[in-house]
């Protein structure tokens, strides 16, 4: 290779590795604010969900609230009326479902057998004291009590609330909302996939109330805006119980998801699932990965850039002058005129510089000291 090549591809190669370190700098500065972004959006939007839970279970536990002290609810709860109480509060309820998501409203008597379910005026009598530990804790208390509750109809976000006149207790009313309208609702606001996955192990019942299955450290879907999708999710093994939230990223059909899960705890505290959220990320990683390659490109192109610039410049002014004044020196040494000749490479003009600067001193050590040859 020749001298002005060499020259340029060293200067070349540092001059990308130059640029190579500030794209590494560059780039990893990037990925750390891209993952920091990802941390903090799941976060939000956990956020969001669980806020959204907190206000219906507050607005379930202002109407069971008030309903509770309603004198006519009291007057006909004393007397046994159902047919009376379904009239009066049909119309309540079905406000309640269309514009909040309420999907139960049910009373229940002192001694904790379900007296009447708005929703479903026909279905009563059942003996909830063994199942329905919310229930028992706000009969036996007299404290109203709100959160999540798994119950014969799965999970459902409920507030129960004590029916007492004077010292003597009545019986209880408890108002529910869908768990599936709000992860629809939450979805609608953050473009987040949400699900709600249960725990048969933990809580000793299954989402439907059937037999528990026989891998109780098994989780089931109870809420899901995609239920295939976490499904996968659950297949792979992205998903499990974890009393921190847990944060992560999985690939599905081509997409990459961001992951958030953290646990799901019923009224009294206790872990009974995970809340799983996923998010689509692929776009921001394309971009991200787009950044990488501009930057692998710009370093090639600065190399190349490097190279030619550097060739151009040490033969504009080395090799030529160099080549010219080889020439010279030859033309001197041989008593001829001096004759241009095509640039070289660097070394070889400089070997034929110093065998014509040898033979001119050869010459002049020949001479004698009168200007005659010795």
């Amino acid at each position: 290779m020749t001298l002005d090549r060499s020259l340029a591809l060293v200067i070349a190669v540092l001059f990308g590795l130059i640029l190579s370190a500030g794209a590494f700098v560059v780039v990893g500065g990037g990925n750390r604010q891209l993952s920091t972004s990802k941390m903090n959006e799941m976060q939000a939007t956990a956020l969001l969900l669980t806020s959204s839970m907190a206000q219906a279970a507050s607005l379930s536990a202002t109407h069971a609230d008030r309903m509770a002290k309603d004198p006519l609810v009291i007057a006909l709860m004393k007397a046994g009326d159902r047919d009376g109480l379904t009239r009066l509060l049909q119309p309540a309820y079905a406000a309640l479902a269309s514009e909040a998501g309420v999907n139960m409203l049910h009373f229940h008597t002192a001694d904790i057998k379900s007296f009447l379910r708005v929703q479903d005026p026909k279905n009563f009598g059942q003996d909830l004291s063994s199942i329905r530990p919310m229930i028992l804790a706000a009969n036996r208390s007299r404290v109203l009590q709100k959160g999540l509750e798994v119950g014969l109809a799965g999970l459902s976000l409920r507030a129960v609330a004590p029916i007492v006149e004077g010292d003597t207790l009545i019986g209880t009313v408890e108002v529910g909302v869908e768990l599936k309208s709000l992860i629809e609702l939450a979805k609608s606001a953050s473009g987040a996939d949400f699900a709600l996955f249960l725990s048969p192990a933990m809580t000793g019942l299954s989402p439907q109330g059937a037999t528990p299955p026989k891998d109780l450290a098994g989780l089931a879907i109870e809420a899901a805006t995609d239920t295939a999708l976490f499904q996968t999710l659950y297949d792979r093994r992205e998903i499990g119980l974890s009393r921190e939230p847990v944060q992560g990223m999985a690939e599905v059909e081509g997409k990459r998801f961001g992951t958030f899960a953290q646990p799901l705890l019923d009224y009294s505290g206790r872990m009974i699932g995970t809340i799983l959220i996923a998010r689509d990320f692929s776009d921001l990683d394309s971009g991200f990965r787009r950044a990488v390659a501009t930057a692998a490109i710009v370093t090639i192109v600065g190399m190349i850039a490097a190279f030619s610039v550097v060739t151009i410049a040490i033969r504009a002014m080395v090799i030529r002058p160099l080549a010219e004044l080889a020439d010279y020196a030859e033309a001197e040494a041989a008593g001829t005129g001096a004759k241009a000749s095509p640039a070289e490479d660097g070394l070889a003009d400089y070997r034929r510089l110093r065998r014509a600067v040898g033979a001119l001193s050869d010459r002049a050590s020949t001479r004698t000291p009168d200007g005659g040859a010795a």
